[in-house]
């Protein structure tokens, strides 16, 4: 999984400076959305981690390297660095109670469910971003 995300950090930047911020982000939540659930019914093996893992992680974590270019994008010069600040750090206090959800789906409906539900926020993902302008060229 890290290997793939790893080279999803790498490989991201290169899709977003050539399709644009939001298409790239778009595609990777998409297909986020598609192997996660996969992953989470699937790995019952060690070559179906070592093969699925990767894709989860290049899918499900190559994005972030968008977030310092495109948050220093969307915001003035006066503001950015707050509004980065605020941006990563509400991210993580809403992301702090995913855990807890999750074990409590899991405890209810399974640990391969539950996964497989919390990837539909991937989905939620590529809808909202299309509610920001795109970024690609912007001046700063």
């Amino acid at each position: 999984m890290q290997v793939g995300a790893f080279a999803g950090y790498i490989s991201f930047g290169w899709f977003a400076d050539r399709f644009g911020r939001r298409l790239a982000f778009t595609a990777f939540m998409i297909a986020a959305t598609a192997v996660v659930p996969i992953f989470a019914f699937g790995a019952r093996s060690p070559i179906t981690l070592l093969t699925i893992g990767p894709l989860v992680g290049y899918f499900a974590h190559g994005y972030f390297s968008l977030f310092g270019a495109m948050l220093a994008e969307l915001f003035p010069t006066r503001f950015r660095a707050s509004a980065q600040g605020f941006c990563y750090n509400g991210g993580r206090l809403a992301s702090a109670a995913a855990p807890f959800a999750i074990g409590a789906a899991a405890r209810r409906y399974g640990l391969g469910l539950a996964i497989a539900v919390d990837a539909l926020f991937f989905g939620v993902g590529a809808v909202l971003v299309w509610l920001l302008p795109e970024t690609k060229g912007a001046e700063l």
